[in-house]
């Protein structure tokens, strides 16, 4: 039997047990710390995981005193307490599945990287989009060498999901670090693995164009005088068949001051003298319009990959060829989740030295997004400098124009 503790049984963390449980059905919940531990064991019960003998505890600490009695553990909290309760789990060396973003500020990355220094192979990061069949089979591509030397990626992330940033609690700033640690740091980690490379600089910028605005922040739509005409109001979203994410009943107001996340973003990324990439966020995309992918663009061919639609396609530069390529995937986040719950089993079985996407790679992508978040502020180039070295150890590049 493998025994797993888990600290914050949310939606996401139960979604996540329940991957590991058909990965391996001798996996058992064995703790939960949660501040509502009735409604984690009715999780479990609804998942059809039972809680036949699972430990409830309070806080993590109360989890933690019994982690010898554990094989593995699992981070899903909300986004602010990642680091503090990794930084808590790292004295018991047990393999780690944490949620991303992994720290949403710059003392939460230090921290991390201090606390995991030389165990980072030993935690699964939830970056789930590297792993999927479909971006596996990109890679195999662009490794080759089909493409030929790569000299831009143009990655977009269209959300048809979006509202669920500012109608629900993931418009919480302190909680969650902004858009680009919640959603970027996906795109940024699989740029990063395709290239093989960690960028240097970054210039972004970011707007608030729609959401946002002056009502109360606390205010919900059962309170509210506008719900005959907003467009988000739950009676308008069942009118038109789409929730856009807002959630289907009572929520907060998405145009409400104090809202902090962006609802577009775009950036520019330096990994060398002859590489970059541009990478564009949207959050108020509906149905068909729902893109995730890259164009990547090499001197002999073009590859672009959508997983919105599962497909990838080829276009040769020095012939007439154009392959067309289906890779349909099954299980969430296009058949990523079971990939890295796979992972995370076999280090708990020690069957595997380290993860598919471990800590550092946690760390890097974390980085880039709060070089983001202070480009944005500061409207200037930022360094992306890595935990692990100094800003005076950055190397800097020459950039000639052209």
């Amino acid at each position: 039997m493998l025994r797993l503790g888990v600290i914050g049984l949310g939606l996401r963390a139960s979604h996540m047990v329940r991957a590991m449980r058909n990965a391996d059905p001798e996996l058992h919940v064995a703790a939960v710390a949660d501040p509502d531990g009735e409604a984690a064991l009715q999780r479990l019960r609804q998942m059809n995981l039972g809680d036949n003998g699972t430990l409830t505890c309070q806080t993590a600490e109360q989890l933690l005193e019994q982690a010898d009695r554990l094989d593995g553990l699992l981070i899903g909290t909300r986004c602010h307490l990642h680091t503090p309760l990794a930084v808590q789990v790292a004295g018991t060396g047990l393999p780690l599945f944490l949620e991303k973003p992994v720290a949403i500020d710059a003392e939460q990355l230090q921290a991390l990287n201090q606390a995991y220094r030389g165990k980072e192979d030993q935690v699964v990061v939830s970056f789930p989009l590297r792993v999927t069949p479909l971006f596996r089979t990109v890679l195999e591509i662009v490794r080759s060498g089909r493409l030929g030397k790569i000299n831009q990626v143009q990655a977009i992330n269209n959300v048809n999901y979006g509202g669920v940033y500012f109608g629900n609690w993931y418009r919480n700033y302190d909680q969650v670090g902004g858009l680009w640690l919640q959603k970027a740091t996906h795109d940024f980690d699989y740029i990063n693995h395709l290239l093989g490379q960690t960028p240097l600089t970054i210039a972004a910028m970011s707007t608030q164009g729609v959401y946002g605005g002056d009502r109360p922040f606390d205010l919900r739509c059962s309170a509210c005088d506008q719900t005959q005409s907003c467009p988000e109001s739950p009676r308008n979203q069942a009118l038109r068949g789409d929730t856009g994410g807002m959630k289907k009943d009572d929520h907060w107001c998405a145009f409400s001051q104090g809202i902090r996340n962006q609802d577009a973003g775009s950036a520019i990324l330096l990994y060398s003298p002859g590489l970059h990439a541009s990478y564009t966020q949207n959050f108020i995309t509906r149905r068909g319009a729902h893109r995730r992918g890259a164009i990547i663009t090499g001197y002999h061919a073009t590859l672009e990959f959508d997983w919105a639609t599962d497909s990838i396609t080829i276009h040769d530069h020095h012939d007439h060829r154009v392959d067309r390529i289906t890779v349909k995937p099954t299980g969430g986040h296009s058949g990523g989740d079971a990939a890295l719950v796979t992972s995370f089993v076999k280090l708990m079985r020690r069957e595997e030295p380290g993860s598919y996407a471990n800590l550092r790679d946690g760390l890097i992508s974390a980085a880039i997004c709060l070089a983001a978040r202070e480009s944005v502020l500061t409207q200037t180039f930022q360094p992306i400098v890595p935990p692990w070295q100094s800003a005076s150890d950055h190397p800097t590049v020459q950039m000639t124009a052209v």
